[in-house]
């Protein structure tokens, strides 16, 4: 079912059609991390069910594609899963889903994407890419403070200071990248 008040974004605005389906999964993607943030206020032993029901409202709604989007993303972080959702709220404001095999690539998802142009941001070993000959080191250092990544840029983080996104020295490289959905 098309939404009628969803207005096309030409690629004479910047972005392609293969974008615009990455900025939709993403925003998928944040709902799910919205749906993390509310799972702990809500899943108590005396919570009602009509607080649940309010929590979850946005997503009990979904249908369609988007209610698969969710049931997948909600399996990639259900037990047993090689992801593990981990709150960072106190230094960000962020809820991150951490790979758990290497723990070494991790995403995290802004509680509040209207108030950050780092709604979502990547962290990704970068043995890859300096494997297939990437100098990650001429990449621009990560800020080592919050709103400061531009979209879409990629960032060298080499590990010895305090990510901010995480809140602690993270004592591992990565590059790191943010996404602006809001």
């Amino acid at each position: 079912m098309k939404d009628k008040n969803r207005k096309p974004i030409s690629p004479a605005q910047g972005m392609s059609k293969s974008w615009r389906s990455v900025s939709l999964v993403i925003g998928i993607l944040g709902v799910c991390g919205s749906i993390l943030l509310a799972v702990p206020s809500v899943v108590r032993a005396d919570a009602s069910q009509n607080d649940v029901n309010e929590a979850f409202a946005p997503v009990l709604k979904l249908e369609g594609k988007a209610r698969k989007e969710i049931n997948a993303i909600a399996n990639m972080i259900a037990p047993g899963s090689k992801m593990v959702p981990i709150d960072a709220t106190k230094a960000s404001g962020e809820m991150c889903m951490l790979e758990t095999v290497t723990k070494h690539n991790m995403i995290h998802f802004s509680q509040t994407p209207e108030q950050t142009h780092e709604d979502v941001v990547y962290y990704i070993n970068p043995a890859t890419f300096i494997k297939n000959g990437l100098d990650v080191k001429k990449l621009p250092r990560h800020p080592s403070e919050l709103g400061k990544m531009e979209p879409l840029q990629w960032y060298y983080y080499d590990g010895t200071y305090v990510e901010p996104h995480q809140g602690s020295q993270l004592n591992k490289e990565f590059v790191i990248m943010s996404v602006d959905v809001k």
